[in-house]
């Protein structure tokens, strides 16, 4: 209690600075709405920030409330804390803002009217169908004529793409500017050719806003929330599965990017949300379990079968699978018969997706004329066989990538730019260096040596203790056949039992004779009797709760405590992360890079959120230690930092015309 009593003393006052930091930055934010209003003569604006910064404040307090206890179920606070953000993220930045947005919009479009028996296209055109009061999300002014491919006419004005106050205001009036109506016009928008599972969420969302008859902004709204929906549910699950690094996963998916990219029709959500459930699960069966389970097992499959074809940059996570010990499976050979099923299971979802995608990779010419090259390959300057026979090439624009781009990386991961990379709206340097020291803080060490432990399902030893069981069985069988046989009957061993209880009993029954022939036992004799038999019975019913306590614990549920990762599981988990790392660099350089750049182009900071966990996981060391609970202060600490950002992007945004 002493204890608990100093670690709550220690760390009060930075759950009390994070509410400070909120009020501050609801002052700014105040100000700028008050300007705002002032200056274009719009109450609207400061009434929406009238609803924003109490939401913030009662966000901060709850917050504080749930990362200060000392408990296993981090998931609960994190799954708060993350459905919350997504919301005010959701809120702040509406429309289509979050990076290839209307990619996304279009492809969720098509899948909703495949779901609801209807045509996805114009024909003859081939141009996505969506429905007259949703064409003006993509095309506010009216400027474009999807059916004519040469319309040079000006670039639309998309909803949301930049956020400025004007969007705000759209928002609030979209059933005045524009009426409701159902009738299938086209959408030039190009849809995004992947696996279509990672758009069900937003698909679904439509799909319900269609048959409800909600208006485009009702259709935006469902199909970004029910998108947040699922990426809570899959990041909270791999927050709760995992039995080391908690708030590692929690840290992860609580930065800025990832809210913003969960908050939005983008498949980043899903993507980042199987990643860190697989990851997640290889380290509960490393770590954390005694044996596999066949759904364990299946479970692994179907997010390898998910992710890997999406983008196969992240496939080299399966690998990561190796890591769990052969006991685990029950043997060597049961381990490589796993492995090969779950990388069968890789293979056959990316053949089954990515086909014409290979084929324009590493076969340009037979793609081209195949007709199978993307809207990606056509930015391309560079062949894989180019690539690979001029390596010294290859490893100077790796070079010049890392010196000119590799803080950008960082602070685009982070979320320093948000929406379309847009330099205004995101986390300020010093807000993203903030989130930055708070991922280093989880690198760092607890000092106070406090053990983890992991509830189970039950023991191998259970199932041993069955084999072994059926086996004395089959021997008393086989001794019963020869007895029949022979006629002689075995002297069987039986187990010895305590020389006190034997002698207890014999007395015991002694004495029962005596009385029962009429022999008369004095008062003392007979106190002395009742007492050996208590004795006997509380003997043998403390025998039968240790019995029942084995059984419980062999057979039953029980905790276990975790097993401590060496360095080689840290080193080999920070292997696979550099090889998911610079498989987006080769991809994006053989994919997007032209010919007469100086780095290669294309890469997002998002691009490396999926493999955060992992690096995290990888640089773990005991040299630096801290006596200070990182695993809360930090996640705790991203949830305020999120608040503020959000308040700073409102308060931007309401000052950009």
């Amino acid at each position: 209690m002493e204890q608990n009593n100093k670690q709550a003393v220690r760390t009060w006052p930075f759950f009390l600075l994070g509410l400070v930091f909120v009020l501050l930055s609801g002052l700014y934010g105040a100000i700028a709405a008050l300007d705002a209003a002032a200056h274009f003569k719009d109450n609207l604006l400061f009434v929406l920030y009238e609803l924003l910064f109490p939401a913030s404040v009662i966000t901060a307090l709850f917050a504080a409330l749930l990362w200060s206890r000392k408990s296993n179920r981090m998931y609960r606070a994190y799954a708060f804390s993350a459905m919350v953000l997504g919301v005010l993220y959701l809120a702040v930045m509406p429309g289509l803002s979050a990076p290839d947005e209307l990619s996304h919009y279009s492809t969720a479009y098509r899948i909703s009217s495949t779901m609801l028996f209807e045509d996805p296209l114009i024909r003859p055109a081939g141009l996505t169908a969506v429905r007259a009061s949703d064409y003006p999300l993509e095309d506010m002014n009216g400027v474009k004529t999807p059916e004519i491919p040469d319309d040079t006419e000006e670039i639309p004005e998309v909803l949301g793409n930049p956020v400025k106050q004007t969007t705000y205001r759209a928002v609030k009036d979209w059933e005045k500017r524009y009426a409701f109506s159902t009738k299938p016009v086209a959408s030039p928008i190009p849809d995004v050719k992947t696996t279509p599972v990672f758009y069900l969420p937003q698909a679904i969302g439509f799909s319900i806003a269609r048959v409800l008859g909600l208006g485009a902004v009702g259709l935006l709204f469902l199909g970004k929330f029910l998108n947040l929906c699922c990426y809570v549910a899959l990041t909270a699950l791999a927050v709760r599965t995992t039995p080391i690094g908690k708030s590692w996963f929690a840290a992860a998916g609580l930065l800025p990017m990832s809210l913003h990219l969960a908050a939005s029709l983008s498949y980043d959500a899903g993507l980042i949300g199987t990643v860190f459930l697989f990851t997640a699960l290889v380290f509960k069966l490393a770590y954390g379990t005694e044996e596999i389970r066949a759904r364990e097992l299946i479970a692994l499959c179907a997010l390898a079968a998910l992710f890997g074809p999406c983008k196969l940059v992240y496939a080299p996570v399966i690998l990561l699978a190796l890591l769990i010990p052969a006991r685990v499976f029950g043997g060597f050979g049961k381990k490589l018969l796993c492995i090969l099923i779950l990388l069968l299971s890789l293979i056959a979802a990316v053949l089954a997706v990515n086909a014409n995608v290979l084929e324009a990779y590493f076969f340009p010419a037979a793609a081209e004329q195949a007709g199978n090259v993307s809207a990606d390959m056509s930015h391309a300057g560079f062949t894989a066989s180019e690539l690979f026979s001029h390596p010294f090439f290859t490893l100077r624009m790796l070079v010049n990538s890392f010196s000119a781009r590799l803080l950008n990386w960082g602070a685009e991961m982070i979320g320093m730019k948000l929406g379309n990379l847009d330099p205004l709206l995101g986390a300020s340097g010093l807000q993203t260096l903030f989130f930055a020291l708070g991922l280093v803080a989880l690198t760092v060490a607890d000092s106070t040596g406090e053990k983890n432990y992991v509830l189970v399902p039950g023991s191998k030893a259970a199932w041993q203790d069955d084999d072994e069981a059926e086996e004395v069985e089959a021997a008393a069988v086989a001794t019963e056949a020869d007895t029949a046989t022979t006629g002689e009957v075995p002297t069987a061993a039986t187990p010895a039992e305590p020389e006190g209880e034997v002698n207890t009993e014999a007395a015991l029954s002694a004495l029962s004779e005596q009385e029962t022939a009429g022999e008369v036992l004095t008062a003392a004799t007979t106190e002395h009797i009742a007492e050996a038999a208590e004795t006997l019975r509380e003997t043998r019913e403390e025998e039968a709760s240790q019995e029942a306590l084995a059984d419980e614990e062999k057979f039953g549920p029980h905790y276990m405590e975790v097993r401590e990762p060496g360095r080689f599981a840290r080193f080999y988990a920070l292997l696979i992360g550099c090889i998911s790392f610079f498989g987006i660099l080769f991809a994006m350089l053989l994919a997007w890079t032209s010919r007469d750049a100086l780095w290669i182009e294309g890469v997002q900071g998002r691009y490396f959120l999926p493999l955060l966990p992992l690096f995290l996981f990888g640089l773990q060391s005991k040299a630096l230690q801290s006596g200070l609970p990182f695993k809360r202060l930090v996640p705790y600490g991203f949830v305020i930092l999120n608040l503020c950002v959000g308040i700073r992007i409102f308060a931007l945004a309401v000052l950009r015309v």
